[in-house]
């Protein structure tokens, strides 16, 4: 798992789709990424404050291999 800022330019959040502009600040939302860099899975959460779907990631994560 690498966690990351993205506080300085917010380059990944308009890149990934996940900037809110009016805020500066970046959507909850995650991403599964395989060994190859290549993105598997992805999930955005429509409230800030809402927590992700968790188990649907484990299972994203386990389906790659």
């Amino acid at each position: 798992m690498i966690t990351a800022s993205d506080h300085r330019d917010a380059a990944f959040a308009a890149a990934y789709g996940v900037l809110i502009e009016e805020l500066r600040l970046l959507a909850r939302a995650i991403f599964v990424v395989d060994g190859r860099g290549v993105i598997r899975y992805t999930q955005g959460v429509k409230e800030i404050a809402s927590e992700p779907d968790y188990q649907a990631v484990l299972d994203a994560v386990r389906g790659i291999g």
